[in-house]
């Protein structure tokens, strides 16, 4: 169709040739083509080397000009302006990511943005699944994934301690104090069967745990007014376990992963890059916020 063009523009073989540096054969070859899709001549001589398009030719000329406008402006880098944006995302987290990382990010977004909506889907290792079937744009994961089709960037690193109700308990010190403590943890509900987490409960102390929840929301009624302990990520004193104190252990603890994964597909999407760094500068506030509260 550019072949065509330049041809209808120049009135010549010879010069389209010249001006798209490629052969006169090329061009011929490419208007056996259109000749063939228009059932039309297109061009006609005039006598010389000179030709003439066709009443058809120069009709299709108006049309085709508008096609390769189209098709260049595919090929142009897409211009996100969030003011002009209606997003909606749906994350997949567990309720401690949930609870602090989202709402800021939603924050964030919500006013950069002429429209955010955002749907959670809460599961403490969400599945990639949902990035695959489309269910979820985004998980935040203790896990890195393995397929290669889903993508993945660790957002940052936290570390547990131990929290407990000091109006209920003195503090633990020493790692006997430790070792005879009652603990509450989670579990990880897999149909009828529940599996305690490995982390942050430590193994060596998994015989002492006297309660099992869902998730970390629900330790805080289990603490309160109780002699339980938990070990649980030190973001948390900001969150679901802010009314109890945060001590370090004498022992260590494994550190915790979160990562943001998103399906290759949305890779190169211009709107979904631009939610990944609002989730990235939302979650270094609050961990700024996470230092502050450790000070």
């Amino acid at each position: 169709m550019h072949i065509f063009l330049t041809v209808l523009e120049q009135g010549s073989i010879a010069s389209a040739a010249d001006k798209l540096g490629i052969t006169k054969t090329v061009i011929g070859n490419n208007l056996t083509k259109l000749r063939s899709v228009f059932q039309d001549p297109l061009f006609v001589r005039t006598g010389g080397q000179e030709i003439v398009a066709t009443a058809r030719a120069e009709h299709l000329a108006e049309g085709i000009r508008s096609v390769l406008s189209g098709m260049q402006q595919l090929t142009i880098e897409q211009d996100f302006k969030p003011k002009q944006a209606s997003l909606r995302f749906t994350v997949g987290t567990n309720d401690f990511q949930r609870d602090l990382v989202l709402p800021e990010l939603y924050r964030q977004v919500a006013s950069e943005t002429k429209e955010f909506s955002l749907r959670t889907i809460i599961a403490e290792y969400p599945s990639v699944e949902l990035l695959r079937t489309g269910k979820a744009d985004l998980l935040l994961s203790p896990v890195a994934p393995d397929g290669s089709d889903i993508l993945y960037k660790r957002l940052f690193i936290d570390q547990s301690c131990c929290f407990f109700d000091s109006s209920a308990r003195e503090q633990p010190r020493t790692l006997a104090d430790f070792r005879q403590a009652r603990y509450i943890g989670l579990n990880l509900v897999d149909g009828q069967r529940a599996a305690p987490i490995s982390a942050p409960i430590s193994r060596e102390l998994e015989q002492q745990v006297a309660v099992r929840v869902p998730n970390f929301s629900d330790m805080a009624s289990f603490m309160r007014g109780s002699d339980l302990l938990a070990l649980a990520p030190g973001m948390l004193r900001l969150g679901a376990l802010s009314a109890f104190k945060a001590i370090k252990t004498p022992f260590t603890l494994p550190s915790i992963f979160i990562f943001m994964l998103w399906h290759k597909r949305h890779q190169g999407d211009v709107a979904h890059q631009w939610v990944r760094s609002q989730l990235e500068s939302a979650v270094g506030n609050v961990m700024q916020r996470v230092k502050l509260a450790e000070i």
